[in-house]
């Protein structure tokens, strides 16, 4: 992307929701090589949901992170309270990778 002229990258990593990347290479792999290899900004995107784990993204070197399942669960969010509800109680291990 940055070869055709993008000005910012979203690294999206195997673990981001909906539209993981296209090689099986988690987002903390990723976002590390990303910071040595880009000469353009980029935000880590999949498998971060916390303030430490912001905190993580910036110290490897990107500008921030897209968070689009956590917010999911928000109040102000248009879905239906029972997705919200199995969001916040799902454990880590209830994740199911599709079409792999």
């Amino acid at each position: 992307a940055a070869r055709m002229g993008a000005d910012f990258i979203s690294m999206d990593g195997f673990d981001c929701g909906g539209h993981p990347g296209e090689e099986d290479v988690g987002n903390w792999v990723l976002s590390a090589q990303a910071a040595q290899e880009l000469k353009v900004p980029f935000v880590a995107s999949g498998g971060a949901a916390t303030g430490s784990q912001l905190v993580a993204a910036l110290a490897m070197g990107a500008e921030g992170l897209n968070m689009g399942t956590r917010f999911m669960a928000t109040v102000e969010a248009p879905i239906h309270p029972k997705i919200k509800e199995a969001l916040v109680k799902a454990k880590v291990t209830d994740t199911l990778h599709l079409l792999r």
